[in-house]
């Protein structure tokens, strides 16, 4: 009889890593967080697929699953919604293949109870043709935003 090993791995390396494409996509990411930098806050509209998926956390009291422009703008919104004084430190962005995931530091204030909420987060962004289908922001913390949303002791 063989041990079983505690968990499974699995690596996918259909991958094509850092290409020309992915060098592509990281750029439009670069660019459209310059462009929110310097005052134009829909700067990620223009490379958003009309099928979009964006993806928050459920967890989240804005959390769920929206799709098309229109359901990505609503969630985006609603995630502006529960804070104020929002801030992002691009720590960096990194791309692969279809992928591309910004690693940020966010700092805000919950609009219902006053409270900070500092933590890492990432946004990933599976891209096509140029566009963005997927878009996830993966908080490192939730319990942490849930607590200053006041949902949470």
């Amino acid at each position: 009889m063989t041990d079983t090993p505690p968990f499974q791995l699995s690596i996918s390396t259909a991958s094509p890593g850092l290409d020309a494409t992915a060098v592509k996509n990281r750029q439009a990411v670069v660019d459209a967080y310059k462009a929110i930098e310097a005052g134009d806050p829909n700067a990620l509209n223009a490379l958003l697929d009309p099928n979009i998926v964006f993806i928050e956390a459920d967890s989240l009291p804005y959390g769920g699953t929206f799709h098309g422009i229109e359901g990505a703008q609503a969630g985006v919104a609603g995630m502006f919604g529960a804070w104020s004084h929002l801030k992002v430190e691009i720590e960096d962005i990194l791309a692969s293949g279809d992928m591309t995931l910004a690693y940020l530091m966010m700092t805000s204030t919950s609009r219902a109870t006053g409270k900070v909420y500092k933590g890492h987060t990432a946004e990933m962004f599976r891209f096509k043709n140029g566009k963005i289908i997927e878009w996830r922001p993966i908080y490192w913390d939730t319990h942490a935003a849930r607590i200053a949303c006041g949902l949470d002791r």
